[in-house]
């Protein structure tokens, strides 16, 4: 018996199959088919024309003429046979070759419009090394390549190997008393200016504001915003309204 046969007579009869072979039935696992992507589809068509024409072109020509068994094809027929038919691969081709040269071309068209066009200040300013500030003089030879050159290397601020300070040879700490030198190192306010202002080395700066809070210590400097003259004013006014 076949099983053509066998499974006919399961389809007529259903109620005749046994617990066993039902449960053999239900108990075989379905098998899903393989899902292939849009992606994979397409690069396998491709490739199988790719195949088939190069196995065209791989067929030698004495086994056609021997199977035909026809005269030699004119100069039409061989013009006509010689072209090769073109499929999904030559117009894929095709299509990326004609893209790229379209980007080509209109990237050529976009930097020759970028020449053509005129350059605005703005542009220029851009393009310029040399932070001009308003007020700044210069001369026609400071705007050529070669003093541009000059301001686009990176300038950076040595290391400071002397101040006033070393250059008298004085120690700031000794001269606590001098009220002339300590208030040119303190602001309106009262407060010690910073290094940035004074232009010390860092040693020395640390002795001008040790020098100058031994000052303030000792009452030879005001430690207040205000000038002691303004406190002594307002201390008599208060006295005069009580």
């Amino acid at each position: 018996m076949s099983l053509e046969t066998a499974f006919r007579r399961l389809t007529v009869r259903p109620t005749s199959i046994c617990h066993q072979c039902r449960r053999t039935f239900a108990s075989v696992p379905s098998r899903p088919l393989p899902q292939q992507s849009a992606t994979g589809g397409l690069a396998d068509s491709l490739v199988n024309s790719r195949r088939e024409s190069q196995a065209q072109a791989q067929v030698p020509r004495s086994s056609i003429d021997a199977t035909t068994n026809i005269s030699p094809p004119s100069a039409t027929a061989t013009s006509s046979t010689s072209e090769r038919p073109r499929n999904a691969f030559d117009i894929a081709e095709d299509m990326i070759t004609e893209s790229g040269r379209s980007t080509l071309e209109r990237q050529a068209r976009e930097r020759v419009a970028a020449l053509q066009r005129d350059w605005t200040r703005q542009d220029l300013e851009k393009q310029q090394q040399r932070k001009w500030k308003p007020g700044d003089v210069y001369a026609p030879h400071d705007l050529s390549g070669a003093e541009a050159a000059k301001w686009k290397r990176l300038r950076r601020k040595g290391r400071m190997m002397s101040d006033v300070i070393d250059q008298l040879g004085i120690n700031p700490i000794h001269h606590y008393k001098n009220f002339s030198m300590m208030s040119e190192y303190i602001t309106d306010m009262g407060r010690i200016k910073h290094r940035r202002e004074t232009s010390l080395r860092p040693v020395n700066q640390r002795r001008m504001a040790k020098a100058i809070r031994r000052a303030i210590g000792t009452g030879m400097m005001p430690g207040v915003h205000r000038h002691p003259e303004i406190l002594r004013l307002e201390r008599r006014n208060e006295q005069t309204w009580r």
